[in-house]
């Protein structure tokens, strides 16, 4: 991806008891987006945490995005947030989500 207009589409299965969390610690979604440029992910209960160099947001542009179990067909797309000039990697379903 580079720079924005950038996208990539694809599909991703996570197991049973595992969620992952773009753009903000669990529990913490209220300091998006000062920690937008985080991805946690969660087996378990233990949950680990991992610095990014992109930063993350839901597809408004306006909150972290999370994934529970299940099938997901993910697109990835690129948004130049205006006020501050940061470039947002934005996670969006296509809606076959299907729990398979």
């Amino acid at each position: 991806m580079r720079g924005e207009g950038s996208a990539i589409a694809f599909e991703i299965r996570i197991p049973q008891r595992v969620s992952v969390d773009f753009g903000a610690l669990p529990g913490l979604e209220r300091h998006w987006p000062e920690d937008a440029d985080n991805y946690c992910i969660t087996i378990g209960g233990k949950s680990t945490f991992y610095p990014a160099a992109a930063s993350f947001s839901n597809p408004e542009c306006d909150g972290p995005f999370s994934l529970g179990p299940g099938r997901h067909m993910l697109v990835l797309s690129t948004k130049l947030e205006p006020e501050s000039g940061r470039l947002f990697v934005l996670i969006s379903e296509t809606g076959d989500d299907r729990k398979t």
